[in-house]
């Protein structure tokens, strides 16, 4: 309970975690005086890679402890739990499912397109018949023309029974469930490492120095760099964390009314 009552309160306090961590650097940087360090291209390029490879690393373990902490979240669980559940009641059914998806694509094209026709006063069964395929038509006007073309056009990521009873919304596509964790980790690691490209660079051509040349300089100029790295990586865990418990999670529910209306399909019918 201690652990828990803890992680809850880091999480609600992150935010000034990462202020405080900020202000410090802006107080140490008053002790020392920035300027160019001086060193060669392979010195730059040495400390500023050892540089992006501490804040990557630094990054990927909060971002981890973030997902984690998000997994143990009692409304993921209790989704999860509700998920596995729905997937054990339909699985005398599961035989049927893929049929069942193959409906839902045809009726979530014919919403999407009934909307688009609707614009310019069009009716759906004009222009496509009940299996959605396109009929031999004429249409005058330039504007009903385009609209015609972009309902003939709509696409949507079909749906399919793995996607339903398997891990990992947008507005005008049903069945986008959201990104899965590996993809979401590996999508935040790639944009970590440009950010922190940029910043090893920088603290690799700047140096520091004491007006008295005391190599203590070194060490605060390096540990103003982790302060750094830290705040970011509190930031990316309290991100992490909240992607699970809102976005992941959003799509797990989706997933889980699709199984409910799938159930009442196969048991009614």
């Amino acid at each position: 309970m201690k652990r828990k009552g803890f992680g809850e309160a880091f999480y609600k306090n992150a935010g000034y975690v990462v202020v405080v961590l900020i202000s410090l650097v802006y107080v140490a940087s008053s002790l020392i005086n920035i300027s160019k360090s001086g060193r060669s291209l392979y010195e730059i390029l040495g400390t500023g890679v050892l540089s992006l490879i501490v804040g990557i690393m630094i990054n990927g373990v909060f971002r981890s402890i973030g997902i984690r902490r998000g997994d143990e979240d009692e409304r993921t669980v209790a989704t999860n739990l509700l998920h596995a559940q729905i997937v054990d009641e339909i699985t005398p059914f599961i035989d049927r499912l893929d049929a069942f998806c193959e409906s839902e694509n045809q009726r979530a094209r014919r919403e999407i397109r009934t909307r688009i026709l609707a614009s310019q006063g069009m009716k759906y069964s004009d222009y496509f018949d009940a299996d959605g395929c396109a009929l031999p038509v004429h249409i005058n006007g330039k504007l009903r023309k385009n609209v015609y073309r972009k309902a003939l056009r709509v696409k949507i990521k079909p749906l399919v029974s793995s996607n339903l009873t398997s891990d990992g919304v947008k507005a005008n596509d049903p069945f986008d469930f959201g990104t899965s964790k590996k993809e979401y980790t590996s999508h935040r690691n790639a944009s970590d490492a440009l950010i922190k490209l940029i910043m090893a660079v920088i603290f690799g051509y700047f140096g520091v120095s004491l007006a008295n040349e005391i190599n203590i300089a070194s060490i605060i100029w390096n540990a103003l760099q982790i302060i750094l790295y830290v705040a970011g990586g509190v930031i990316q865990m309290y991100y992490s964390y909240m992607w699970v418990v809102d976005d992941y999670r959003q799509g797990i529910i989706k997933k889980i009314d699709y199984l409910q209306k799938f159930k009442k399909f196969a048991t009614v019918s």
